[in-house]
Order: C-alpha cells, then sequence, then structure tokens
C-alpha cells in the first residue's frame, strides 16, 4: 500500500545522501584548487624570473612560449576547477527538481534524478543526478507514464515511465514532493508563478511545458521560428536553448562564442543577464542593430538608435508628422528597398563607375574599357563589388610595379642631363618614381574606391535616378516626403535609425562581411520589431549561422505586424531546413490580468490563460494631473504594503517618463530608466513604455490612459504591451475622458 510518509522518509534519505556527495566533492575540488593555485604562481614567477620580459631576440622569445603554453593550460584546469566548485555550491541548496523512474527495453529499471547540473561518481561513473539537458530528462519533460523515448547519441531509446516525481527543495531541505501523470502539474506550476518576480528574469527549468522543450531541444532545423503571446515564456525558453545549445557544444562544435543573441536595446540585455549563468553556462555574446551599425561602419558616422525614433514618433503633437516618421522607416526598411539597393548597386557597377585610362612610362597600363570588362567579368565569382575593384586596383598597381625597374632607367637619365644633380642621381629617380606611383595610386582609387555613405546620398538626392532604380514596385504616396525627410536627416550629425540600417545594408551589399565567421548559432528576441531589411542584413553578415527567431505579433510599436511576416522571414533568411511554433498559452499574468488584455489583442492569434486566479485589474480616473499623482503614490504605497518586489509605472514616453519622475519620484523612492540603463536599486521604477517590452514585475500601473494620450490605433498595441508586463496586480490611472480602447464595464 502506498505511504507518502514512507516514501517522504526515502526521498530524503536520499537527499541527505547526496547532499554529502556534493560536500565531498566540493571539498576534494577545494583541495585540489588550492594545489594548483600554488602550482600556478610557482610556475609564473619561476616564468618571470628565467625568461626576458622585452626582447626582439627570437630564441629569447621562443624560451618564453615554452613556458607559457603549459601555463595556459593549467590556468584553464584551475578555471575548469573553480567552475565545477561554483555548480557544487549551488547544488547544495536544490541538488534536483524530479525523478523519473524509467525501464528501458531489455534492462531493469532506473531512477533518474535531474536537476541543474550533472552529478556522478568519478571512480564508479555511477550518476546520481542528470543535468535537465541531457537527452534521457527529455522524458520528464515530454511524457507522463506509459511509453516513451529519448533521442541518445547511438540512437532512439525506448521503455516505459513508470513514476513521475517533482520536488520542492529548498536550503538543502525537501519540503514536499508530488507524483504526477502529465509533465508538469498546475500545482508546482501556480506556486512557481505565483511568488514575487526578482529584479533578473528567472530560471524555468521546473516549469518547462512539453512545447517549450520541444522548442529548446530543437537540433534539426537551420530556421527556427516562434511566435508566442505575451507571457508564454519566450525570452526564457530562448536562453534555456541557448543553454541546451551549449550543452551539446561537444558534438557541435559550439562554445559561447559561436552563439550571438540579437537584442532590442542594452536594457534589455541588463535584464537577461544573470540567466546563462544559473543554468550552468556563460553568459553569451549580446549584440543590438546599433552595435551592428558600430562595428561595421566607418568614416565616424553615428547612427540613432530605435528608441529614439520611437520616442519621436509617439511624441509627434501632429498626426501627419507621425505617420512621416512611421511611413520613412517602414520604406526604407521593406523588402521593396532590399530590391531598390540590389539595382542601385549594379546599375552604379554598369553605368555610374568612372574607370579612367592609366598611364605610366609612356604607355597605358590600364584601358578603361577593358578594366570594367573584367569587372563585370569577375562577378560570376559572387565576390561583392568592393572586393572585385580592390582586386583591380591590386593588378593595376602590380603593373606599376613591374615596370619600376624600366622607369627608373628613364628618370635616372632625364635627371642626368643636369650638373647640379650628378650625385644625388639615383635617390631624385626613386623619389621621382614614389611621387608617380603614388599620383597613379590616387588616379585609381578614385574609381576603385567606394564611399557608401556619397554613394546613398547620391541615391536619395537625384529623385529621377531613384524613380528609375524603383520601376514597377508600388512606391508609398508620400514617396516624396519621404525622400525628403530622409535627405534632410542625412546633412545632421547622428543620422536616423532607418538611415543607418539602409546605409548599413548598402555597405554589406557592396563589401561583404567576413568579421563573424565564429557564429555558428543566432538567437532573436522580440523578432517583430526588426523589418525585412534587417533580417537581409543579418542574413549578410552572419552567413553560417543557424537562426531561432521568438517574437510576438502584437508587441510591435510604430508598425502592424502580421504572421505573413514570418514567411517573409523565412524566405529573406533562406536556409534549408525550418519550422514554425506557436505558444499561445500566458503563464505570466492571472487569470483576471490575461482577460482584461484580450480587449487589445489581435484576434487572429489565438490565445489561451492559465488559470492562476488574482484580484481584477483597476482603472482609476481623476479630475487633475495632482490628484492622478496622488493616485499612484497611493497605489505604490498599497503595494509595498503587500509586499510586491517590483512595482513598474509605465508612462507612454520618455517625456512623460521625466516629467513624473520629476513631479512624484523623490516621493515614492522611484528609479527612472532612461538611456540604456538599468541597476535595478529600486523596488519601483518610472519607464517607457517601448522600453518595457520583455520585462515583467510583480505589478504595473500604467500611467494616463487618457483619450488625449491612447486614441491613435497603434496606442491600442501600447496598451497590450503595457498590461501584460504584470504578474499580480494592474491599475491604470488618467485624467480627462479615458482611453476608447478601454473595457466601458470597469
Amino acid at each position: 500500500m502506498y505511504s507518502y510518509q514512507e516514501n517522504f522518509d526515502k526521498e530524503k534519505k536520499y537527499l541527505d545522501k547526496i547532499k554529502d556527495i556534493i560536500r565531498r566533492q566540493m571539498l576534494k575540488e577545494s583541495d585540489s584548487l588550492d594545489q594548483k593555485k600554488g602550482r600556478l604562481i610557482a610556475d609564473r614567477r619561476e616564468m618571470y624570473e628565467n625568461t626576458t620580459h622585452y626582447s626582439q631576440d627570437f630564441e629569447k622569445l621562443s624560451d618564453a612560449i615554452q613556458y607559457l603554453n603549459p601555463i595556459e593550460i593549467q590556468t584553464y584546469d584551475y578555471q575548469a576547477t573553480a567552475n565545477r566548485i561554483k555548480k557544487y555550491e549551488k547544488m547544495q541548496y536544490s541538488p534536483y527538481f524530479a525523478r523519473i523512474d524509467f525501464i528501458e527495453e531489455g534492462f531493469d529499471e532506473e531512477q533518474i534524478y535531474v536537476g541543474m547540473g550533472n552529478l556522478a561518481d568519478e571512480k564508479t561513473h555511477q550518476t546520481y543526478i542528470c543535468d535537465w539537458r541531457a537527452p534521457i530528462s527529455s522524458i520528464y519533460y515530454r511524457y507522463g507514464l506509459g511509453r516513451a523515448s529519448y533521442k541518445a547519441p547511438y540512437g532512439n531509446i525506448e521503455g516505459e515511465v513508470t513514476l513521475k516525481r517533482q520536488y520542492e527543495i529548498k536550503n538543502g531541505e525537501l519540503e514536499y514532493f508530488l507524483d504526477s501523470d502529465i509533465t508538469i502539474t498546475d500545482a508546482v506550476l501556480k506556486q512557481a508563478l505565483s511568488e514575487n518576480a526578482s529584479p533578473k528574469m528567472k530560471s524555468i527549468v521546473e516549469t518547462i511545458q512539453k512545447e517549450q522543450d520541444a522548442i529548446i531541444r530543437d537540433m534539426d532545423n537551420d530556421l527556427l521560428i516562434v511566435q508566442g503571446v505575451a507571457g508564454s515564456g519566450k525570452t526564457s525558453v530562448a536562453l534555456h536553448r541557448v543553454a541546451y545549445l551549449l550543452y551539446h557544444g561537444i558534438s557541435q562544435r559550439l562554445n559561447s562564442k559561436n552563439i550571438l543573441l540579437i537584442t532590442p536595446n542594452e536594457l534589455f540585455e541588463k535584464y537577461i543577464e544573470n540567466v546563462l549563468p544559473e543554468l550552468g553556462e556563460d553568459n553569451i555574446q549580446t549584440l543590438t542593430m546599433e552595435e551592428l551599425f558600430s562595428n561595421i561602419m566607418e568614416n565616424g558616422v553615428i547612427a540613432g538608435t530605435r528608441n529614439s525614433a520611437l520616442e519621436e514618433i509617439i511624441c509627434s503633437p501632429k498626426t501627419a508628422e507621425r505617420e512621416l516618421l512611421k511611413s520613412s522607416m517602414e520604406f526604407f526598411m521593406s523588402k521593396d528597398f532590399i530590391i531598390i539597393l540590389n539595382r542601385f548597386i549594379n546599375y552604379f557597377e554598369h553605368k555610374l563607375i568612372d574607370f579612367r585610362d592609366i598611364f605610366y612610362n609612356g604607355e597605358c597600363i590600364a584601358n578603361r574599357q577593358l578594366v570594367k570588362a573584367e569587372l563585370l567579368r569577375e562577378k560570376k565569382a559572387a565576390l561583392p563589388l568592393e572586393k572585385r575593384l580592390a582586386a583591380v586596383e591590386k593588378r593595376i598597381m602590380l603593373k606599376v610595379h613591374e615596370l619600376r625597374g624600366v622607369r627608373l632607367e628613364k628618370l635616372e637619365k632625364f635627371i642626368a642631363q643636369y650638373p647640379e644633380h650628378i650625385y644625388e642621381i639615383k635617390p631624385l629617380a626613386r623619389l621621382l618614381s614614389l611621387k608617380e606611383t603614388r599620383v597613379i595610386n590616387r588616379e585609381v582609387s578614385k574609381f576603385t574606391r567606394i564611399d557608401p555613405l556619397k554613394l546613398y546620398k547620391r541615391l536619395l538626392c537625384d529623385e529621377e535616378l531613384f524613380l528609375k532604380m524603383s520601376q514597377g514596385l508600388i512606391l508609398p504616396e508620400n514617396i516624396h516626403d519621404i525622400l525628403e525627410h530622409a535627405r534632410a536627416n542625412l546633412g545632421t550629425p547622428v543620422i536616423s535609425y532607418y538611415n543607418s540600417m539602409a546605409l548599413l545594408a548598402l555597405k554589406l551589399k557592396l563589401s561583404g562581411c567576413d568579421l563573424f565567421k565564429d557564429i555558428m548559432q543566432i538567437v532573436i528576441d522580440e523578432a517583430q520589431d526588426y523589418y525585412p531589411l534587417q533580417y537581409d542584413i543579418l542574413r549578410m553578415v552572419y552567413k553560417n549561422a543557424r537562426f531561432t527567431i521568438i517574437g510576438d505579433i502584437n508587441q510591435t510599436i510604430e508598425k502592424r505586424a502580421h504572421l505573413s511576416g514570418y514567411w517573409e522571414i523565412k524566405q529573406l533568411l533562406d536556409k534549408k531546413t525550418s519550422t514554425a511554433i506557436i505558444m499561445n498559452k500566458s503563464f505570466r499574468n492571472s487569470y483576471e490580468i490575461n482577460r482584461f488584455c484580450l480587449n487589445f489583442f489581435d484576434s487572429s492569434v489565438e490565445a489561451e490563460g492559465f488559470e492562476r486566479h488574482g484580484t481584477p485589474p483597476e482603472i482609476m480616473g481623476a479630475d487633475s494631473f495632482i490628484h492622478m499623482n496622488q493616485a499612484v503614490i497611493e497605489k505604490v504605497n498599497s503595494y509595498r504594503a503587500e509586499g510586491f518586489h517590483s512595482i513598474a509605472v509605465i508612462c507612454k514616453s520618455m517625456a512623460d517618463t521625466v516629467q513624473l519622475f520629476n513631479d512624484i519620484g523623490g516621493e515614492i523612492g522611484a528609479e527612472m530608466i532612461r538611456a540604456e540603463c538599468f541597476t535595478s536599486t529600486g523596488r519601483v521604477i518610472i519607464l517607457p513604455v517601448y522600453m518595457a517590452k520583455g520585462l515583467e514585475f510583480d505589478t504595473v500601473i500604467v500611467y494616463n490612459t487618457s483619450r488625449e494620450r491612447y486614441s491613435e490605433a497603434d496606442d491600442r498595441q501600447l496598451l497590450y504591451i503595457c498590461c501584460t508586463r504584470a504578474l499580480h496586480r494592474l491599475a491604470l490611472v488618467y485624467t480627462g475622458e479615458k482611453s476608447d480602447f478601454l473595457p466601458r464595464n470597469f
């Protein structure tokens, strides 16, 4: 007969055994670390004393290298030991969170404990805990009791699950366990979701759902596209996928230097920076599109940020001005503009390059027609234009070098005719030859060197040329205003976000990019915020990479996104194998908040809430700004009194954020999020909506949701983003008339 207490006592004994093993292994590794540290210090001192520190003598430098190689190996070994100790330190508080009993066909039943890392006996090789990323651990996430299988390195393993058990272990003590026939019991998930949010994003390893696990473990597709509603765990799944890829890095030849996470801004990078170390991996590289621009572009061109573009759109007082900004961004980063750029480069190559005849030593060493024909013929090699022009320049200058001896003889004879230079014939001849070579090099570079910014300006400023390049395409009705706005911006110290992305695309199409060959996996979060041109940029920069694209079409700000946009991404990235997954279940918000958010939701995408009940959202009106601000103060104090850790006041724009912070920031002890900073030092933060994307808070107050502030079609999406940030409490405050997007029954 089943006895919970009897099983609890057995599990407690097993936990004590595991803690004892962890303690012994940690002590062993600590002793080993001390010894390795001593040897490392001694060897470094010996190298310092016995080798030359600064020398141009090759033999002495080779002596130093003989010391350096073993020291480098020792350093790596020391760091690996230190990392194992850190892992054991974390494991002793919660070594594992689940157990599955599995009978593999033809073998006896085995008990498999699943945790954040592996734990095994080095001598007997007995495994006590399996890492959650190990192949056999996938059974826990994907199957209930009964038949199950998993992919092992040596083939597909089939068998039967006879037990699924989940544990709550805190500070090394077993509090309880649950047996279940589903992947994650509602009780465990509800408890995890009911806890207050930490300042940083948390691990979701213990509550990974079946569809999330399929995304995390996908190793078959070159392109994985995920559409997930707000709160479905998209970002957490993306980071867990990174951790999974790194865990399997040995077979895939991947390490942290081979994976890149494209993030919407630096604030988001700060928010997620502690997740991967908790999952047992070092942080990977992160990059914004603005940073990519700075890494590739030259000539000191400064690009505006996406956040500054959004602020300008949101704060535009006139509808016409706002629509011009939006249509400019949409056009210059559209699929049609990619076509225009491709046509322009082809036209430039055939018609606009000012090829010249190059003469040296009285003869034509490069005929303009032959040079042009040679350049076009080499196009079959698929090299970008700039590299082919560089090859042309190199060949011409090589001919100059080959003829230089003949030219020097002629110059020496010429100088010898002047008696005053009789003792300096050779030096003067070399000097004149060098000057001639420089003149020729300048002449050649006039048609072999390309300035992308000048070329981009040429395309925009010559409207007749632009219309010729766009022939057959459906241009926006306000195309003349769009071009005029773009031209005006190019004369400013900081060029706009859309101009910088278009310029970067032109640069890459002209020059190619060989800077990031090591990147093999790209993970893009907030995929709906990027445009076709930007995916074309990523395709050109990271040619050998696989892509994981994660987004939500309901969380755009300045444009309308559709599910068809993912098909465009698939076409642009052009990968051999791809798949798309939809995550339509939200786990972040309470049931009441989730139902409220459906007022702003695109009905073309299905959404399902998790039934964790809580307090319904509040909509509070005030008769003045002073009283509205007072309502915010009272609500913040109320949330504090309830014990919530993170409280966010979300404004529509940065201008509103600054004003509110100046008015009440000191009184509520708030931190203002501006530019790209996030320190998480305060429990109350005030921030604009476009910086809140991807973040979550215990409680959210949406500031000034009046008809005046939220009346445009795009404002519905802004309200959706604001409201879906809240885990437990949501309040909306306004003065005057409330927005028509808010439900009437509140």
